[in-house]
């Protein structure tokens, strides 16, 4: 199972770079997870992007309906997640509102995190503990694993 945090999830109704890859990770991976909370960064994309006149009120109210639909939320009340989180953040220098995704592929077993999140892929990266810094993969490099074109 890979979770996909909401840097990814959002190409797959916004027009954004390397939507085309996201869209493949959609079609190609089976068991994709995405933690509930996923929803709320989501929402607020989408308000964002009707401030800036991107998207009309509608439009971002049938995205997040679509989003919906693309992959069931997991349930996070019972996973104590935010101590997790913390721990990361302090590790990882680096915001728990990220690492929350981090923590939450802990908790559910997955083998990895897929986000368009540049900053946050090379923090976890760069730690020295190889289970940790393996668990986050940025969308292009899942894209060439997979022999996708960028």
């Amino acid at each position: 199972m890979l979770v996909v945090d909401a840097s990814v999830a959002l190409k797959w109704i916004l027009p954004e770079p390397d939507k085309h890859l996201a869209d493949a990770l959609l079609q190609v991976e089976p068991h994709l997870a995405v933690p509930d909370f996923w929803l709320n960064e989501a929402a607020n994309v989408l308000w964002r992007e009707v401030r800036r006149k991107v998207f009309a009120p509608r439009e971002a109210r049938d995205g997040l309906a679509m989003l919906h639909t693309l992959v069931e939320p997991t349930p996070t009340v019972t996973l104590h997640l935010h101590d997790a989180a913390l721990q990361l953040g302090l590790a990882l220098n680096h915001s728990p509102y990220d690492t929350l995704y981090l923590a939450f592929a802990f908790a559910v077993g997955a083998r990895a995190v897929i986000v368009a999140d540049a900053p946050f892929a090379r923090a976890v990266r760069s730690q020295p503990d190889r289970d940790l810094a393996t668990m986050v993969i940025s969308l292009d490099e899942w894209a060439t694993s997979k022999g996708l074109s960028l």
